[in-house]
């Protein structure tokens, strides 16, 4: 008997391995999606209008992360806080953008080397920004330096505004991270806010940190590789593999870029496919008012609306919103 063709071989392989192939594709979408289910407060609004969340506090209509950019904030009647904490001397959470008081007080250096106390003390006006995003510096053009501004504590915004939804980004990393992520923790259950914090880093290790102290009892942002892999599994048809997504919200920009070309990262394919996982998708900073037409209008034009748009003006986005019977 002859030995079988070395080209009949081949075929019988190439069918083999296309066969394991559409077995594996098959099995991957009867796969059961994986249901995040972070708190409703993260979720759009029950009429299907996105949430209003105030990025820094709303800092191009009051001075960022200042008491009176919260004031405002709440006052007129936005859905949730975003802010930034940065370590002080005494072991506290100023709520600041930068781990350095330049920027938007009349203090320098940073956060970490100086007491609470004295960091209460700067005038915080001078974080006000301009449509272009740079601080107005100049009292001529800044009404809100000399008038009272500060630096916060977190602690004071838990107490202040007990039911206000609060996306906070912990700004520290390495052992300052560690130790600003159990603080973060001792308040959230000091003050019972596991369901109205959605925690965010850009630090690895302080995310890390924290993961292990609230053990997924808080919901968690995708940190920038988590949200990186989510959307490249869904781009190469592999959604599947989000089903193990450990995160709970995806806190995203409208678009990016992977070398020449420009990824867009609000397609009704990949907010369908979120959705369909349990995922809020807020996207950020949306200060245009053009993005916040298209996005209040998405959930009407494809069933997939957004949950949130973090924005800095959110005056302006509660304004379309209404105008669209949408508040």
């Amino acid at each position: 008997m002859s030995a079988p063709k070395p080209r009949r071989r081949g075929r019988k392989a190439a069918l083999l391995v296309l066969a394991i192939l559409a077995l594996a594709w098959s099995l991957m979408y009867a796969w059961p999606k994986h249901r995040a289910e972070p708190p409703r407060v993260w979720s759009a609004r029950a009429n299907g209008a996105p949430l209003v969340i105030a990025h820094q506090g709303g800092n191009q209509e009051r001075p960022s992360e200042s008491n009176l950019a919260f004031e405002h904030a709440a006052s007129i009647g936005v859905d949730a806080f975003e802010l930034d904490v940065a370590l002080t001397a005494d072991g506290m959470l100023a709520v600041i953008h930068d781990l350095s008081l330049d920027r938007t007080t009349n203090g320098s250096g940073p956060v970490r080397a100086m007491s609470y106390e004295a960091i209460r003390q700067l005038d915080a006006g001078y974080g006000l920004e301009g449509p272009d995003g740079a601080p107005l510096r100049d009292p001529a053009i800044n009404p809100y330096i000399g008038v009272g501004a500060y630096v916060p504590h977190l602690e004071e915004l838990f107490k202040a505004y007990p039911a206000m939804p609060m996306l906070i980004e912990l700004k520290d990393s390495g052992a300052d991270g560690e130790l600003a992520a159990a603080e973060l923790w001792r308040l959230i259950e000091a003050y019972g806010r596991r369901d109205t914090v959605l925690v965010a880093s850009f630090h690895g290790d302080t995310m890390k940190a924290f993961k292990s102290l609230a053990s997924g009892s808080v919901a968690r942002s995708a940190p920038v590789p988590e949200a990186t892999a989510f959307w490249a599994f869904h781009a190469l048809g592999l959604s599947a593999v989000n089903n193990g997504a450990g995160f709970n919200v995806l806190n995203l920009p409208l678009g990016s870029k992977l070398g020449p070309f420009r990824i867009d990262l609000c397609s009704r394919a990949f907010r369908e496919d979120a959705r369909h996982r349990g995922i809020p998708i807020h996207y950020w900073t949306i200060n245009r008012s053009e993005d916040m037409i298209r996005l209040a209008e998405l959930g009407r034009e494809d069933g997939f609306g957004v949950d949130g748009i973090i924005t800095d003006r959110p005056s302006q986005l509660l304004d379309i919103l209404r105008d669209r019977g949408l508040r």
